[in-house]
């Protein structure tokens, strides 16, 4: 198996983690704000991990625009499109949050299909600050990003009495 292959297969997973943590999630369960929580809502949640990986693909490592500043997803969304959106502002309206889901993740998997195992050795620069290649940037921003709040969700969703995980 090699690199690229490694990172799609893993890629997949991760997105199988936050649909499985995410799934049952609708209405009052998306906003509810837990008393005392410094932690958003669900949907919030969701939406930064999603939007995370758009940013990561999409305008950090291709230099492209983010899929959420084009095709007017903000606007079906709900929200004023920002360099650093709030998601609890979101509309949460599933069936537009699931197709900006989909618009990110196809994105993604059409980088991954465009690219060789070396593509994975280039450089990115990291704020300024170092430089780490994609490989790693796909495993901090999005792998181990989408992870934890894959975690956080399914928390959520234990506490107000949910199942988290449905294993």
């Amino acid at each position: 198996m090699n690199g690229v292959q490694v990172e799609k297969e893993t890629l997949a997973l991760v997105h199988e983690y936050l649909d499985a943590a995410f799934d049952g999630c609708e209405g009052e369960v998306l906003t509810r704000m837990l008393p005392g929580a410094t932690v958003g809502p669900i949907g919030a949640i969701y939406l930064h991990a999603v939007a995370s990986e758009d940013w990561a693909v999409q305008q950090l490592i291709q230099r492209k625009p983010k899929i959420a500043d084009t095709g007017g997803w903000f606007e079906r969304l709900g929200m004023a499109q920002a360099k650093d959106p709030d998601f609890s502002k979101a509309n949460m309206d599933l069936t537009v949050m699931k197709e900006f889901t989909q618009a990110v993740r196809s994105a993604s998997f059409a980088y991954l299909d465009s690219i060789s195992d070396a593509d994975l050795d280039r450089e990115i620069d990291w704020f300024g600050r170092a430089t780490h290649n994609i490989a790693w940037v796909l495993a901090d921003v999005v792998h181990a990003h989408q992870g934890v709040h894959a975690g956080e969700i399914a928390a959520l969703k234990g506490v107000m009495g949910l199942k988290g995980l449905p294993f």
